[in-house]
């Protein structure tokens, strides 16, 4: 490639090719990985888990990328472009319908022309808005992979995925988004940090239970956790084990065991590179259990008599210097010359309290000033930090709220039981 120079928005800009050197990504041999479903609730809930003696251990801890704020967008700049669109078609009737002499035919085709312009407008502006969330999501992803040092990240392959009753309707919706992009974006950040990315089958994934399910223990689908009984799509309970948990959440532990434990047979597309796991290995995800803090009780029967009641040489040792005086207030009526001045006693005031009690003086330019701390002459204010009320208006991208990005806890001692598995 060579070099390219090219006018864009009333400036010169220069393409240089370049090359970034990336590692290379071992199919198997896995330890650490992220496992993601394409949620209902969300676009993309993750998990991370290890492969410790034949078993998938995860610490429980679910990270989630809503977009329901962003979809919502979308999907009324959809309906507004499929508005224009009609709009676009009746007009190029009504122009077919009639002659270029005719009055009515310079106001109809400029409407036609306005309205193609708008059409494409919004058009650009949904591609747009698409990208972004794409490459969002798929930088959030592989931030969660690289901070807990995962080398796989495992996605539900797309050709696999089904739609039935009422998830029909919602993946019809969801699979006109962002979902293709967002795996060509994570395979493409994630080949910088030498991440491999694999697809596993996506039949099942929701229906069984990842603790005790291995294909037999079917979840009940419910509204809420409080509400058991009632048939819903957000919530997953299984009635065996007890599980209680989100249905995404379900599911991407469910990926995550599929992966791990199946690593073995994933297959390398020749020409494209794209890796996937066609064959289904099931297995159980165990939790973590991390190490529980001390009770009072045996705290208190670890305590030594000598850390009780040290002895006296020991609290001499440690106190080898005497104890300052405190400083007492000097009256406001005393005198200077007195040995009690402020000059042998710095402490000659009381502390500046940190409000008014009252409001302050009003300013000599006139209006009024609220009650607060008076401003100083020659200090600037302090620059606020954190989080900033309507910071959005300056990214442009405040809709997505997503899970922050947390590292992989230790494990605890759990006992050493080892996952049956079944391949099918």
């Amino acid at each position: 490639m060579t070099p390219t120079v090219r006018v864009a928005k009333g400036r010169v800009r220069v393409d240089l090719p370049f090359k970034i050197p990336i590692g290379v990504a071992p199919a198997t041999g896995h330890t650490v990985g992220c496992g993601f479903d394409w949620g209902l609730n969300t676009l993309l809930t993750g998990v991370t888990g290890q492969l410790v003696d034949g078993r998938v251990i995860s610490d429980g801890r679910p990270f989630a990328y809503d977009a329901s704020g962003i979809c919502a967008k979308l999907h009324r700049l959809r309906a507004e472009r499929e508005h224009l669109a009609a709009k676009h078609r009746h007009l190029e009737r009504l122009l077919a319908g009639i002659t270029p002499a005719d009055s009515r035919y310079a106001a109809l085709r400029t409407a036609w022309q306005r309205i193609g312009v708008e059409h494409e407008r919004l058009c650009a502006r949904i591609r747009n808005l698409n990208k972004a969330l794409a490459w969002s999501a798929a930088r959030w992803a592989v931030d969660h992979a690289v901070s807990a040092g995962a080398t796989v990240i495992y996605l539900e392959d797309l050709a696999t995925l089904e739609a039935r009753g009422r998830r029909g309707s919602v993946n019809a919706r969801l699979s006109g988004q962002v979902r293709g992009k967002i795996v060509e974006a994570i395979r493409h950040l994630a080949a910088r940090h030498s991440i491999a990315v694999v697809t596993v089958p996506a039949r099942g994934t929701s229906r069984y239970c990842p603790r005790c399910g291995q294909g037999t223990s079917v979840l009940m689908h419910c509204s809420a956790p409080d509400r058991v009984g009632e048939r819903g799509w957000r919530w997953a309970s299984c009635p065996a084990c007890g599980l209680s948990g989100d249905r995404d959440w379900a599911a991407a532990e469910r990926i995550l065991a599929r992966g791990l434990l199946g690593q073995n047979a994933t297959r390398t597309h020749r020409s494209t590179g794209v890796r996937t796991i066609h064959a289904v290995v099931e297995g159980n995800v165990a939790r973590a259990r991390p190490r529980r803090k001390l009770t009072r009780a045996a705290r208190r029967a670890r305590r030594t008599r000598a850390d009780l009641h040290p002895r006296p040489a020991a609290r001499d040792r440690a106190k080898r210097r005497p104890t300052a005086k405190r400083p007492t207030r000097v009256p406001a009526n005393s005198d200077n010359n007195s040995p009690d001045s402020s000059r042998d006693n710095p402490m000659t005031f009381s502390r500046v309290p940190d409000r008014r009690t009252v409001p302050a003086p009003p300013p000599a330019s006139g209006g009024q000033r609220p009650a607060g701390h008076a401003p100083k002459p020659g200090r600037h204010q302090p620059y606020r930090t954190g989080h900033v009320r309507n910071s959005h208006h300056r990214t442009g991208f405040h809709h997505a709220k997503a899970a922050p990005v947390l590292t992989l806890a230790e494990h605890g001692g759990g006992p050493k039981q080892v996952t049956p598995v079944r391949v099918t």
